[in-house]
């Protein structure tokens, strides 16, 4: 494992003892230092499991219960070869001449060698823990140098000696501590960071830091008695991966815009870490600024750094890799429009940005946007709300709601999306209709059920015979529990280029009920002279993955209106992309052929003439919904007709439009066949 991918578990511990009196702050000192501990971008440690309390505080912490926490804690860090972090903060006492450190439960007393906790003894015992990765520890206390493990046993041990160490301790052996200094200073480092230090602060140089910053005298203690990376403390909050800008364009201009009415009484300088936004928002803080600081430029300075960590979270990300595509498909589905048009890092930096800064939240929270694509990006790779990193990130943003919500959509939109009819006319020749309807019903990629339907070979005859089509249908999904939204019908070019089979009524319009997507037939069974349509289609859709707009070519009559010079473009390469007519040409289908064997994609007006304005304009700014936006689209006009007052903003240019549309998923469809065809049967 690499140090940051290492699993990291906390416990903090901080009783109150009665026997020598209450410690001013130490619940307050102890929960801010838990906090730091566990923050992604500092300590980087795990939320404890449900049921497990990784803080442990007050006047109620007794010593059998801080000795039992300590090895159940080692016993989970093992299980999970983890690093243990641990935090002792209260009183201490040396008893006796022997200078090892008593730590003071809730219920020790010191003149009762029975009732404390021997804290070397507990260390050693964590170190010696089978499979545990190592041991980071800091003791505040009085007396914290004894603290330190006998090192020589631990060679005896069940381990032989192969742990790693890395003890902070407050004090000497013979020393007092006062006011928890070193624990305040030590969240005060830890959450500013230390420049040039690195990605990774360890004991030395935390210690080092805090020894000069607050004025203590603080010790540490390392011992690497097995291979491997030195366990450290927390994160270099002024650390920047890459050497990057911290903020892209979007929050740079968010920031200089929140900080240009204060003049000089805030620091003008770009931030280059965490910490800078940090000591921004000091600066906001302080009396000089305030006459003049805007009350939205704090918001600003929230949202900026709910960015920054949640581009952490996205760039040591607990699933599968992230790609660009990846990215892209997640912000489609967060913000309903394309990513913008960067790649790589900056992308990811991008997509995060807008989605906090500037996505547009209609009844929604201030946060929806980012958790919908964190929930995203999640659900592809298996991940839920409960995996570490995950929660972590939503209770430091103060999003576990938002979160929750999209989970809970992706979980919905996943359902209504299991279940696929599709209907082929592929046994119709030429322009005429098909005698028998071949219908399977989908779920995913699974093939829960086939069936042929016999049905008179006109146009009304098809369309009567989906109601039976669609009963079946019902019958076989009610038995996934999940509900069919979606049917494909897949037929030859000229009955393309005619039919609008959403328009079919059986009591409803069939496009009420259900989202309709068009299929070519062809590509189920293609001819020997177009038995390379489908590999063509792969890698032209592959490639349109990388445009960062719409993939698409428009032709306009001129261009349609040449049949033959059209055909030899296509032949020649002259378009590679999705494919658009701008006006309906007069012979349709004498068209429609060789464009569906060339492009993934081909879209045209379904009445005569040339197109609006607005339809392609449309097309353009649904193109990331589409084809299930031509649907929904389809249903607006149906409502509205002619008036767009009340209508979703572009439905009614949209719904001028037909299109066959071809993907990933029809083509593993079509894979089927294709398989069939070279064993020689039918088995589908």
């Amino acid at each position: 494992m690499t140090p940051s991918s290492t699993p990291r578990h906390l416990l903090v511990i901080a009783p109150q003892c009665q026997d020598l009196g209450p410690l001013d702050g130490l619940e307050d000192v102890a929960h801010s230092l838990h906090a730091a501990l566990l923050e992604r971008w500092v300590g980087d440690c795990e939320e404890a499991p449900p049921g497990i309390c990784s803080l442990l505080s007050g006047p109620d912490v007794m010593q059998t219960q801080v000795e039992k926490a300590v090895r159940d804690a080692a016993e989970r860090a093992g299980e999970a070869r983890a690093v243990l972090v641990l935090a002792f903060l209260g009183h201490g006492t040396t008893l006796g001449e022997v200078p090892r450190l008593s730590f003071m439960a809730s219920d020790s007393r010191q003149d009762t060698p029975t009732t404390v906790v021997n804290l070397g003894d507990l260390l050693t015992q964590a170190l010696d823990t089978q499979d545990v990765e190592g041991v980071v520890a800091v003791v505040d206390t009085c007396r914290a140098g004894g603290a330190a493990p006998d090192l020589a046993l631990l060679g005896a041990g069940v381990r032989q000696g192969l742990t790693r160490l890395s003890l902070l301790m407050s004090v000497g052996v013979t020393e007092d501590a006062h006011g928890l200094a070193f624990s305040r200073g030590l969240v005060r480092v830890l959450r500013e960071g230390v420049p040039g230090a690195g990605e990774f602060l360890s004991a030395e140089v935390v210690c080092d830091t805090v020894n000069a910053a607050v004025h203590t005298a603080a010790h540490y203690v390392i011992a690497d008695g097995a291979i491997g990376p030195r366990p450290w403390l927390a994160r270099n909050t002024r650390h920047t991966a890459g050497g990057g800008p911290l903020l892209g364009p979007l929050g740079a201009e968010e920031l200089r815009w929140a900080l240009e009415p204060l003049g000089e009484t805030v620091p003008s300088a770009p931030p280059a870490t965490l910490a800078d936004l940090e000591r921004i928002r000091q600066a906001l803080r302080a009396p000089a600024a305030l006459p003049h600081a805007p009350a939205h430029a704090a918001r600003v300075l929230d949202r900026l750094s709910d960015t920054v960590r949640t581009t952490d979270l996205l760039r040591s990300w607990p699933g599968a890799p992230l790609t660009s595509d990846r990215l892209r498909r997640a912000f489609r589905a967060a913000a309903g429009s394309a990513a913008p048009r960067t790649s790589g890092g900056e992308l990811l930096r991008d997509c995060v940005e807008f989605l906090r800064l500037r996505a547009p939240r209609t009844g929604t929270g201030s946060m929806a946007p980012l958790a919908a694509f964190v929930a995203a990006l999640a659900t592809e790779d298996g991940l839920d709300r409960t995996t570490p990193r995950l929660s972590s990130w939503a209770t430091a943003l103060d999003a576990g709601v938002e979160l929750n919500d999209a989970f809970a959509a992706q979980a919905l939109r996943n359902a209504e999306g299991r279940l696929r009819l599709v209907i082929s006319l592929h046994a119709a020749v030429a322009d005429d209709w098909p005698e028998t309807l071949q219908v399977w019903l989908l779920d995913r990629n699974t093939s829960l059920a086939h069936e042929e339907f016999d049905c008179s070979p006109t146009q009304s005859g098809v369309e009567e015979r989906f109601v039976a089509v669609l009963r079946w249908a019902a019958r076989q999904a009610r038995c996934t529990g999940a509900q069919l939204k979606r049917v494909d019908i897949a037929a030859p070019a000229p009955l393309l280029a005619r039919w609008r089979p959403e328009e079919t009524r059986f009591g409803t319009r069939l496009g009420v009920r259900y989202d309709i997507v068009l299929r070519w037939s062809e590509r189920l069974y293609p001819q020997a002279h177009l038995g390379w349509i489908n590999d063509l289609a792969r890698e032209r859709l592959a490639a349109m993955k990388s445009d960062t707009g719409a993939p698409l070519d428009w032709l306009d009559e001129e261009a349609t209106g040449r049949a033959e010079e059209l055909t030899a473009k296509l032949e020649n390469g002259w378009y590679e992309r999705a494919l658009a007519l701008s006006h309906r040409p007069d012979r349709l289908e004498e068209v429609l052929e060789p464009l569906l064997a060339f492009a993934p994609i081909v879209l045209w007006p379904h009445a005569p003439g040339s197109l609006p304005p607005g339809s392609r304009a449309g097309v353009e700014r649904h193109w990331d919904r589409l084809p299930g936006e031509f649907s929904a689209a389809y249903r607006t006009a149906w409502r509205h007709g002619g008036e767009r007052d009340g209508a979703p903003e572009g439905h009614c240019d949209l719904a001028l439009l037909r299109s066959v549309w071809l993907d990933e998923e029809w083509l593993d469809f079509c894979d089927w066949f294709d398989n069939d065809l070279a064993d020689g049967e039918s088995t589908v």
